[in-house]
Order: C-alpha cells, then structure tokens, then sequence
C-alpha cells in the first residue's frame, strides 16, 4: 500500500515562499543557518541586493588616463597610412615610415578579421617579423586571447596566453608569457578586481617569474579604483617600492584630462615623475599634448581634412636630454 503524500519525505526549503515568483538570484534564502546549503544562496541574495557594478578589466585601470596622453600616438620622420576595408569583417592596412631617429625606414603589412564573437589581427614588416593577435569569446562573460611574435632575432620571439573571465561585480585574468609546461618556466600572472561600493574597486595582482627552472621570483601588487560621476582615480601598488596612480577627469564631451603619478623607491634609490596631458576633440581635429616633471613635451594633432583622409603632426621635446623628434603622416581610409 502506497504511503500518503504528507508522509513522503521532501527536501528542505532554502527560499523564502514570499520570494517563489522571484528569479534564483534574487529570492531570499530561508531555513536553518546551521544547515551548509543555507550560506551560499545568503552571501548571493545579500551581493545581489547592492547591485555593484563590474570594476572593468585589472591591465586596463590606468586605461582613462593613458588614452588621454601621446605615449601610444607618437611617432617621428614621415608616415603613411593606406587602410582599405574589404568587407564589413575584413580590412587590410599598408604603412610606410621613414626618416626615424630610431628605427629604419620600414613597411609595415597589416590585416584583421572581425566578427561579433572572434577577432584576428596580423602583421608583418619588411624583416618578415609577425605579429598576430586572436580573441575569441566563448560567452558573454568568458574570452581567451592569444598574443604571438615571431622574429628573426634570438630569444625576441614571444608567445603569451590569456583568459578572461568577466562576473556580475568582478574580473578575474590569467596570463602565461613563453609557457614550457615540461620544466614551468615563463611568465605567469593572475588578478583579480573586485567591486566593493557602486564607485570603489579593489584587487590584487601576483607575477610568477621563472627564467630558468633554478630561479623563481614572485612579486604581489595591490589596487584601489574610485570611479565617481565624470572622473576616476586609480592607485597601484608594486612591489619593490613602486606605487603608480592616475587620475582622469572629464570636462565635458570635447575636453579630458589625465594626471599621472611614478614613484620608486627602493634602498637608495628615490625617483618620482608626474604627468599631466589633455584631449581635445574640435569639429575636425583631435589634439593630444602633455608634459612631465623630467621636463618633456610633447604633442599629437591630427587634423580631419576630408572624409576617410587625416593629416597628422607629432612633436617630442625632451628638455633636460636636448632631443628633439617630429613627425608627419597621413592616414588614407578607403
């Protein structure tokens, strides 16, 4: 004979009946605090109310900043820029230079492929040393990307392996440089960047290095990221004595400024550099200058002259050195 229904066992209730309708995520948790299944819906329920936004990515805190100043835009002697896009995924891209103080004149071949999940992006110089880029996105919150480099000079031929991995309110990223799985030597990194408030971040970073299966050094830095209303300030701290810290301030849509900050010390050695750039964006121009405590300029213009053509105008001036670069360039988009 068949027991009754209210003689069947029946598992325990986690969630409260008022919160059924409500999704997983957002039901609060019910039953007995001694019960082990009880504290993981509780520490979901209490991190979903706050509602915390995802801090961004740990190599990009300086990001703002840095994009404000001419670091990544500089460049010296004359440049050409051809880009042609072949298909809404496929573009090719020709550059040519010459006249650098520090590299020779030198042809550039670049080609990518872009979709909304994969990108591929490669380039080869007249040395025929590659540089390929792949990133892949297995979901929303999951990517991996491989960075390779391949050159005719020993030992400058590089290989390097990320995962990223992207949660509600937090970043985590694992890094390999030059992996030999057989004697675990190369470069591995890992961080983690975690939303505390709805405006402050904090996270950590661990390098492993090891050269050699002999030798090993491991070195830890620490961050803090306050994002506010139209600005964000972002401190590091390295290890071996090295802090850096950064701040970004938006004016309004056209205008952007950016402070940064250096500081090593240790044993003896005391040293510290600060920097200061702004953006402009007009109608038909952007502009890029900043200056520095060690008593460089320098500068970036690139002017709009008409659709899918700029013209463009680099200046470095580094005072307490007396060396001075300029460039010029166009840049051809067909």
């Amino acid at each position: 004979m068949a027991a009754p229904p209210e003689a069947l066992a029946t598992p325990p209730r986690l969630f409260s009946p008022l919160s059924a309708s409500l999704p997983l995520k957002d039901q609060k948790p019910a039953g007995s605090p001694w019960n082990p299944l009880y504290w993981p819906g509780w520490f979901g329920y209490q991190k979903n109310r706050l509602g915390l936004p995802n801090p961004g990515k740990f190599e990009r805190l300086h990001s703002e900043a840095k994009d404000v100043f001419t670091a990544n835009y500089l460049f010296d002697g004359a440049q050409a820029n051809i880009i042609k896009e072949l298909s809404g995924n496929f573009h090719v891209q020709h550059q040519f230079s010459l006249g650098s103080q520090i590299t020779p004149p030198m042809y550039n071949f670049m080609s990518g492929y872009m979709t909304e999940r994969t990108m591929a992006q490669g380039t080869m110089d007249n040395d025929t040393n590659l540089n390929a880029v792949i990133r892949h996105m297995w979901s929303p919150k999951s990517a991996t990307k491989i960075v390779a480099q391949l050159t005719n000079m020993p030992g400058h031929s590089m290989l390097q392996v990320d995962q990223d991995y992207t949660g509600s309110d937090y970043s985590i990223n694992v890094k390999a440089m030059n992996p030999n799985p057989l004697e675990f030597t190369g470069l591995y990194m890992a961080s983690y960047l975690q939303s505390i408030t709805a405006q402050f971040a904090v996270g950590s970073e661990i390098v492993l290095q090891r050269p050699t299966p002999d030798m090993e050094e491991t070195a830890m830095s620490l961050v803090g990221k306050y994002t506010g209303k139209d600005f964000i300030a972002t401190a590091q701290l390295q290890g071996m004595g090295a802090l850096q810290a950064s701040y970004y301030q938006r004016i309004n849509e056209k205008v952007d400024f950016g402070v940064e900050l250096n500081i090593m010390s240790q044993g003896g050695r005391r040293e510290a550099v600060a920097t200061v750039g702004g953006k402009f964006d007009f109608r038909q121009a952007t502009f890029r200058g900043q200056i520095d405590t060690t008593g460089r300029v320098s500068a970036v213009l690139e002017e709009k002259m008409a659709p899918g053509f700029s013209f463009l105008i680099s200046g470095d001036l580094d005072h307490m050195k007396g060396q001075s670069k300029f460039g010029v360039g166009i840049m051809l988009s067909a």
